[in-house]
């Protein structure tokens, strides 16, 4: 603090210049031409500029702080902003100069805070150059009054306004599947004709294939990441940046490699289907920070973009990643059950499974629960693909049905349906023009209208049914995926955590061998318990 006042009261100035743009400000570096925004070498300009204007900075050192691509709302995410709030602290900077307040922060009641409370402690001049804004020419410590708190209300109302904006439109894209990061996705390119739509750009999807089938095959995360590091395959980061790709990566200086993390995350990307999803995230306004939504408010849209891999092989490379997790934390889940007392059955290292209970009571009746283990795996796994089977033909059945009985998909009927309803009721609305000008007889208005009541009445319950018709076809859908997921189980030569997680509540196990399995609800259309014996 001693060494700021020392500054002031010579009038030797340590300046520091902030810029600042946002990304939803428009130019930001997703250019790739680019080194920087336009905008920000308009406010260096325009701060230069101001300096070579003001005599009493002749000569004085200038830094400079640069946030570029950072929204205005939050304070503390910003790194240069942060890292010039600490040289202000440390007395060795004593003035700052923004372009508008708007540049320095859009959260108005900050702003006060550090134009009220902060710079005055800590001896710092700030300047505002459009607002014709300087804390040293107001006296006594103010700092403009009602004019500033209402530009600052101003400031801040237009970046709510701009988010909410956005948000709505981004939820709309979305719901479109219009792909809007300012990078494609790893195996994919932005056409040159929609720069929403991804197509393949064929040697990364050739390795995000070769990825998937090192995972069917049992390869774990880590070896794949050191098979394509020995071939010398550029990870995404390191292929991005190659391309001149100016984001502000945190290993900016270091070379990248192919991390298990990586793989992971290519892995568990759905967009490799060809279905595009998106707005898994949020931003929480009460800890200023972006937090995961729950899977059902995702939005999905499937068929967008031409896939890499098929579904039933996504899904196993993902049940195969979980499996290689459980392993590694050694916890899988225990499905087996005793039949007589209802406790969770001992996993013996011998390679059965039996109630303690007959460790402590020789007069019970779990003595004879005892089975061996992969027997019994095996005999579930079994009617799992039994189930799946059945699933599968219910569900070729139902899609020939709604085919059979609906060649048009039921929106396109349902929008037809719509056009001839607003058709009839403007035909309507010149009848009953006639009638009121007395170009229509009474009688034959009314036979008219009673033949309109009749017409609206079908074409309203055609609607209400082709509504249900379109619930049924949603449902269709989704079953659709379960097909997909049943096909990945058929697949499965063993019985997987992942079955155990989506289908099975328990196995109920009884004397002589006998299992119940007891499905979870949601599954698939199978029954509710299953009994078997292995």
């Amino acid at each position: 603090m001693y060494a700021a006042g020392s500054l002031m009261a010579k009038k030797e100035y340590v300046i520091c210049l902030y810029i600042r743009l946002s990304m939803e400000d428009g130019d930001v570096p997703g250019n790739l031409s680019k080194k920087e925004s336009g905008s920000i070498t308009t406010q260096r300009a325009l701060l230069c500029d101001y300096i070579k204007s003001r005599t009493e900075f002749d000569g004085c050192k200038i830094i400079e702080k640069c946030d570029d691509g950072f929204s205005g709302t939050r304070f503390d995410d910003r790194p240069q902003f942060t890292e010039m709030i600490e040289l202000a602290k440390k007395g060795k900077i004593n003035c700052i100069i923004v372009k508008d307040f708007s540049r320095f922060g859009r959260d108005y009641v900050e702003l006060g805070n550090y134009l009220e409370q902060m710079f005055p402690f800590m001896g710092v001049r700030f300047i505002s150059v459009n607002d014709h804004y300087d804390s040293a020419e107001l006296a006594d410590g103010t700092t403009g009054g009602l004019d500033v708190a209402f530009k600052n209300l101003i400031y801040d109302y237009y970046s709510r306004e701009m988010s909410k904006k956005y948000r709505i439109a981004w939820r709309r894209m979305a719901e479109q599947g219009k792909y809007r990061s300012s990078c494609a996705l790893y195996g994919y390119r932005k056409s040159e004709e929609d720069k929403h739509r991804l197509v393949i750009e064929t040697e990364e999807a050739a390795v995000v294939k070769e990825i998937f089938a090192m995972k069917l095959a049992g390869t774990g995360t880590t070896l794949i990441a050191k098979a394509l590091n020995d071939r010398g395959i550029p990870c995404p980061s390191e292929l991005y940046r190659s391309r001149g790709d100016t984001r502000q990566w945190n290993n900016r200086e270091k070379l990248c490699y192919w991390t298990a993390g990586t793989i992971e995350v290519i892995i568990q990307d759905e967009r490799y289907t060809g279905t595009m999803v998106q707005l898994k995230t949020r931003m929480d306004s009460a800890c200023g920070k972006r937090v995961r939504r729950p899977k059902e408010e995702w939005v999905r849209v499937e068929n967008v973009h031409e896939p890499i891999v098929t579904y039933p092989q996504y899904i196993r490379a993902v049940s195969s990643l979980k499996q290689q997790k459980t392993a590694k934390s050694r916890k899988k889940k225990n499905i087996y059950y005793c039949g007589c007392c209802g406790r969770a059955l001992y996993n013996a290292h011998c390679g059965t499974v039996f109630c303690r209970q007959r460790l402590f009571k020789t007069d019970t009746d779990c003595r004879d629960i005892e089975i061996n283990k992969q027997n019994a795996d095996m005999a579930v796994l079994v009617s799992v693909k039994k189930e799946a089977k059945i699933f599968l033909e219910r569900n070729k059945l139902s899609r020939q049905a709604i085919k059979r009985n609906s060649p048009l998909s039921v929106s396109d009927r349902i929008h037809a349906a719509m056009r001839s309803i607003e058709a009839a009721q403007k035909s309507w609305i010149a009848l009953y023009d006639k009638y009121a000008d007395g170009q229509l007889e009474r009688e034959l208005f009314l036979n008219e209208k009673k033949q309109y009541d009749a017409d609206m009445e079908r074409m309203e319950e055609e609607v209400t049914a082709l509504r249900q018709l379109q619930g049924a076809e949603t449902r269709q859908e989704g079953s659709e995926r379960k097909a997909d997921q049943a096909m990945a189980f058929l697949e499965e030569e063993e019985l997987t955590e992942d079955m155990k997680e989506k289908l099975i509540e328990k196995v109920i196990v009884y004397p002589a061998n006998r299992i119940e399995i007891v499905w979870k609800f949601g599954g698939y259309d199978a029954n509710l318990h299953t009994t078997v014996s292995t």
